[in-house]
């Protein structure tokens, strides 16, 4: 190949994912999603993948995005025992 070819298919393909991730930031602004700066940069990083994974979390609804204590499971907490009858020998 060329390298003015691949020189201009460089160009072409950067300026896409230049283009999709200034789309996904005004979008992501314009809803009102927080962290539009980071989607923004998962596009330009994962491309296509980082698209759709923004596509996805656009369709969630507000409230299911921020709740992080509806994540389907939950972390076992510690639990602190004052038992003082426990001594070490």
């Amino acid at each position: 190949m060329e390298p003015v070819v691949f020189l201009g298919l460089t160009i072409v393909y950067v300026s896409i994912h230049v283009l999709l991730s200034i789309l996904v930031l005004r979008d992501a602004e314009k809803r009102g999603i927080e962290n539009s700066v980071t989607w923004a940069t998962i596009v330009v990083v994962f491309s296509g993948v980082g698209l759709v994974a923004y596509l996805i979390r656009r369709t969630m609804p507000e409230s299911e995005a921020k709740d992080s204590e509806d994540a389907g499971f939950l972390l076992p907490e510690k639990e602190h025992s004052d038992d003082s009858s426990h001594t070490d020998e």
